[in-house]
């Protein structure tokens, strides 16, 4: 079963001081990857704010909450879609896409809220897409995702003859300077979307049947979860969150770009990776945000730092080995695990 389900710390009682208590609570969080994760964060943090008088300054912090928000937002998708066994590498597609639909509908002349939604669905019609091939036609997910990423990709060239799309409406570029409780619409979205996510897979019974689907989809059948069904609604959120994603970063940038989203999925993949979240059915949505807000950290270390961009790739490509190398560790354990649980 998966590592989100946690035990409660134990009451204190008997001979058992506060600070036992509490030493014990640090330890076993340092036990998990989500904790060591966490630790991990907090130390960059206190680096790059003796590195640089800027990091702790509330304008860089927010800046980084608004720059992190789409590859989070997709993160928490490709959590989902993870957790069944499956890969979306579409991800990027549907971020990029969302924004060129929403611009040609607002040049269309089409009010900003069902342009919006016009988006969002975009982004849920290509989850839904590889939800069905590869449940009903049974395709393998990473040459589904890798099929309607480049059809998809190729929409959007055909969409934007290779420009930008500029001159948007006052209406919706306003909307970029709303505040949620004092917040920019970016980072209250996400934070939104992972609280949401976060306990829906902690305490929703139709969310939490994607772990027994990717811990094995036989059992799950076996005891009535209808596997093509949750499986297909992974995907359609996995869609739905990166076309919020792209919505959002067209907001930003007030265009609607054809490069939008490129490499978006390898991001969405390293977060959830960063944080424990791997295939078959282990990890939770909190731990895939803390893997997007290490990466969010390390890219504003970069500017803070005066580190040419160039080497985002090369950092970038050095926590994919890591976090494929933490998941080869994690499903060696789990193994050896279940072989002394048999003995």
């Amino acid at each position: 079963m998966s590592s989100a389900v946690h035990t409660s710390p134990p009451s204190p009682g008997g001979s058992r001081s506060p600070r036992g208590g509490a030493s014990r609570w640090v330890g076993r969080m340092l036990s998990t990857q989500t904790g060591v994760l966490f630790g991990i964060i907090i130390l960059l943090a206190v680096a790059l704010s003796i590195a640089s008088p800027y990091f702790l300054t509330g304008a860089n912090l927010l800046a980084i909450g608004v720059a992190m928000a789409g590859s989070a937002l997709a993160a928490i998708g490709s959590s989902l879609v993870l957790l069944t066994g499956g890969i979306d590498l579409s991800i990027g597609t549907s971020y990029g896409l969302s924004g060129i639909v929403v611009s040609h509908a607002l040049l269309a002349g089409i009010p900003v809220l069902p342009s919006m939604a016009l988006a969002l669905l975009s982004g849920m019609l290509i989850g839904a897409l590889n939800g069905v091939i590869i449940t009903r036609l049974r395709v393998n997910p990473f040459i589904t995702t890798l099929g309607t990423m480049t059809i998809g990709r190729g929409l959007i060239n055909i969409l934007t003859r290779g420009y930008s799309i500029s001159g948007l409406p006052d209406s919706f570029m306003k909307l970029l300077y709303l505040k949620i409780a004092g917040l920019p619409p970016s980072v209250a979205i996400m934070i939104l979307f992972t609280v949401v996510a976060d306990l829906a897979l902690r305490w929703w019974k139709p969310a939490r049947q994607l772990y027994y689907i990717g811990g094995s989809s036989t059992y799950a059948r076996l005891i009535g979860i209808n596997v093509n069904r949750a499986t297909t609604a992974a995907y359609v959120v996995s869609g739905f969150t990166a076309a919020a994603g792209g919505l959002l970063f067209t907001m930003r940038t007030g265009a609607g770009s054809q490069q939008a989203g490129l490499g978006l999925e390898m991001l969405a993949i390293i977060a959830p990776f960063l944080g424990g979240v791997g295939f078959g059915g282990q990890g939770t949505i909190l731990a895939a945000f803390l893997g997007a807000t290490l990466l969010g950290l390390i890219f504003n270390a970069i500017q803070l730092l005066g580190i040419p961009v160039l080497f985002q790739n090369v950092i970038t490509g050095a926590f994919l080995v890591s976090a494929a190398l933490i998941g080869v560790v994690r499903v060696r354990r789990a193994f050896l695990m279940q072989r002394m649980e048999r003995r």
